[in-house]
């Protein structure tokens, strides 16, 4: 049975086809010129210390057990909410205080970040951690 055939390039316009295996997507040319940005930082690095690990995470997942948002599977993901992370700090407030979290699932957690802080394509300014 023959193989499916490969996809186009992931670069809007390219007609190019990627090469099987390299699991990028795109095409050598376009992998080429793809800006080689810097390294994303740790979690450390951005601010998701002992902290983190030790007070906001296991507070928010003790107290939200479900899913706040589907209310259908077991809470997996500390999300910082109503404001990010980022906009905690900058206003001064605590970002390890769990009354300033709620509990998600995984598939909901990676839609509200997916919505509310867009990397890759979708960003305006670049990635927001």
């Amino acid at each position: 049975m023959p193989s499916r055939p490969t996809r186009p390039c992931t670069t809007p316009g390219c007609a190019g086809r990627p090469v099987p295996g390299t699991g990028t997507g795109k095409c050598p040319r376009c992998a080429e010129q793809q800006p080689r940005g810097r390294p994303r930082p740790s979690s450390t690095a951005q601010g998701y210390g002992a902290a983190h690990r030790e007070r906001f995470r296991p507070g928010v997942l003790t107290r939200d057990r479900w899913c706040v948002l589907c209310h259908r599977a077991r809470a997996t993901e500390a999300d910082h909410y109503p404001l990010s992370r980022r906009q905690l700090v900058e206003e001064g407030l605590d970002p390890d205080d769990p009354a300033r979290g709620r509990g998600l699932c995984k598939p909901c957690h990676s839609s509200e970040t997916a919505r509310n802080q867009p990397g890759g394509w979708a960003a305006q300014s670049g990635p927001d951690y």
